[in-house]
């Protein structure tokens, strides 16, 4: 009995102490939003449609000098994203289903802060932007940020204006057979391939909308040497990759596109062995520098574009000649960092991964690491 009494109070005793320590917690409480560490050249944006799970897209924020995660946006079904000229703000056109994979669809462009990853606006978007993986001609902005650049595809194809600034989608501009967006740089106008071989200029009044449609001559052959939709950009110029190796630019700041120049990545002897670009992101351009890169395969077919790169050849955009030729782990797509000493990183979707590589023209392999995402299939540089 005695037994039984002691045992009670070393009970009661013991549940006092612990409700006392409890009454002394601190209620925690939502105080500031934390911000990103300060921006820097070396800012990476991997974009992850996550194949398995749609539903849960998402664009993933990286510090390509460490490898380490800064942070992550959610992005929603088949999202498409791209960054403001200013790098101050992220943009991101996606779907939501009110049963998460079926029922009504709706849709958002969603403006996110760069610099905290906080939600600043949601504008309503009609149900019809391209449920494609995400790629750079997909999302683009005007050259002073005003206006955002929707690929629609419906399938029938549009590119929807949305004015960033009064948060309301201007207009939709019909744009049958052509595809991908490639905005001016010294002029508002909006250029998009076509599957003619041609490219439409679109040239925009202040309010966004439509004041003339202009398309070019001819100047690539669909069936037999397509382009890649994703370029490299240097102000107005577009530096297209075609299918079997070619270098296409063109010059979208006048009312019409102009085909300015034409050159092959690939000598003779590299040609008889099927070398081809392929992937996702096939060049980068460094413009400071002038330096191209181009992620090839071997031994390529009619639809090996999609293939994983097994080179990564460097080139001089003004001596349009190769100047250094390295081995790259599987990747699927290239970018570069801006400014001076650029680093480049190529990027495999099969295994969420980026490999990064410093020296300029003389690639040297110094990182990779894996597991950022699903399938992701975009990268951006800050």
């Amino acid at each position: 009995m005695k037994r039984t009494m002691w045992l009670v109070q070393f009970l009661f005793v013991l549940g006092s102490v612990s409700l006392n320590a409890n009454a002394e917690l601190s209620i925690e409480t939502v105080t500031t939003q934390e911000r990103l560490p300060a921006a820097h050249p070396y800012r990476l944006y991997y974009t992850d449609v996550a194949l398995p799970h749609l539903p849960d897209g998402k664009l993933v924020v990286i510090d390509g000098r460490t490898m380490k995660v800064e942070g992550m946006v959610s992005t929603g079904s088949f999202a498409q994203t791209t960054l403001s000229p200013d790098r101050s703000e992220i943009y991101v056109v996606t779907t939501y289903y009110t049963k998460l994979n079926r029922g009504e669809r709706f849709e958002e462009v969603l403006v996110y802060d760069a610099n905290t990853l906080a939600l600043k606006a949601e504008i309503p978007y009609p149900a019809r932007h391209s449920q494609s993986l995400p790629y750079l001609a997909t999302l683009r902005t005007s050259a002073d940020g005003r206006f955002i650049y929707v690929q629609n595809a419906s399938p029938a194809t549009s590119i929807g204006i949305v004015d960033r600034q009064q948060e309301r989608m201007v207009t939709e501009i019909q744009t049958p057979g052509c595809f991908g967006l490639y905005p001016a740089q010294s002029s508002l106008s909006i250029s998009t391939l076509c599957g003619d071989g041609t490219m439409l200029t679109i040239s925009l009044g202040v309010d966004g909308m439509p004041t003339d449609k202009q398309k070019s001559p001819e100047f690539f052959d669909p069936t037999e040497n397509a382009l890649f939709v994703a370029p490299a950009q240097d102000g107005d110029l577009y530096y297209f990759a075609s299918f079997l190796g070619d270098i296409v630019t063109v010059d979208v700041g006048g009312g019409v596109a102009k085909s300015v120049d034409r050159w092959s990545m690939v000598p003779a002897k590299e040609k008889k062995q099927g070398w081809r670009p392929s992937g996702f992101q096939p060049i980068a351009l460094h413009v400071d520098s002038g330096t191209l890169y181009a992620g090839l395969h071997s031994k390529g077919y009619e639809g090996s574009h999609k293939d994983p790169m097994q080179e990564i050849w460097v080139f001089d955009v003004k001596a349009k000649k190769r100047v250094a030729r390295s081995k790259t782990p599987t990747a699927f797509g290239l970018a570069v960092s801006k400014g001076g000493a650029p680093r480049l990183f190529a990027y495999n979707t099969e295994h969420s991964s980026i490999i990064a590589f410093d020296g300029l023209r003389k690639l040297k392999k110094v990182a990779e690491k894996a597991g950022f995402g699903d399938t992701p299939s975009q990268l951006e540089t800050q």
